[in-house]
């Protein structure tokens, strides 16, 4: 039952940010669609539900699309000058903000298949991630390519697609995973020292 309300509420915020942007760049999501589906052929081919083709884009738009304002949605959001997101809200966005990408080794699986124990690749940390709607079909000791953001209760959650691979050389596929990974991360991080200037029409 906790985990529904939670559920309610992220996605409230999700929509909430959703909403500031499609004021400030009217029907962008739409626009977008295309770009996402080009920039993400990978993902594409995995994807069988609309909900997790919705959840890849959200993830997507939100997070990784650089705007002209040369920042991110979530950015955006967070340096947004008026009170339109209460203490709470600016909280999970600064959560989200702080998503971790990686290439994730499922460790366990929970008996009710909700619960994830999962190892980072990259610095061997270990993450136990709790999941509503994930699709079945993932096993133990399957890599996976996924976002986790911790939500206001301190639990991890998975974001937008995850993609599981089969793998034949896996050190060198780790090793190719986990650099392009890196220059993501390193052009985020060079993306948040940026200001972003907003001028408010009163």
């Amino acid at each position: 039952m906790t985990k529904e309300v939670k559920k309610a509420w992220e996605s409230e915020l999700i929509g909430k940010i959703r909403s500031m942007m499609d004021h400030l760049y009217p029907n962008i999501e739409k626009e977008l669609r295309e770009v996402y589906i080009h920039e993400n052929e990978h993902a594409m081919k995995i994807i069988k539900r609309k909900v997790d083709f919705r959840l890849g884009f959200h993830a997507w738009f939100l997070l990784k699309h650089e705007f002209p304002s040369g920042a991110s949605a979530m950015e955006m959001a967070n340096s947004f000058p008026m009170d339109y997101f209460n203490k709470k809200e600016k909280k999970m966005i600064k959560n989200f903000l702080d998503y971790k990408e990686s290439l994730f080794e499922i460790l366990k699986i929970s008996e009710d298949k909700k619960d994830y124990t999962i190892k980072d690749l990259s610095d061997k940390k270990v993450y136990f991630v709790k999941t509503i709607d994930l699709p079945a079909g993932f096993k133990e000791k399957d890599f996976v390519q996924a976002i986790i953001v911790k939500n206001i209760g301190g639990n991890y959650f998975f974001y937008g697609t995850l993609m599981s691979f089969d793998i034949w050389d896996k050190r060198e596929f780790v090793k190719e995973i986990l650099d392009e990974l890196k220059i993501e991360s390193k052009m985020r991080k060079e993306r948040e020292k940026e200001k972003i200037e907003w001028e408010i029409q009163k």
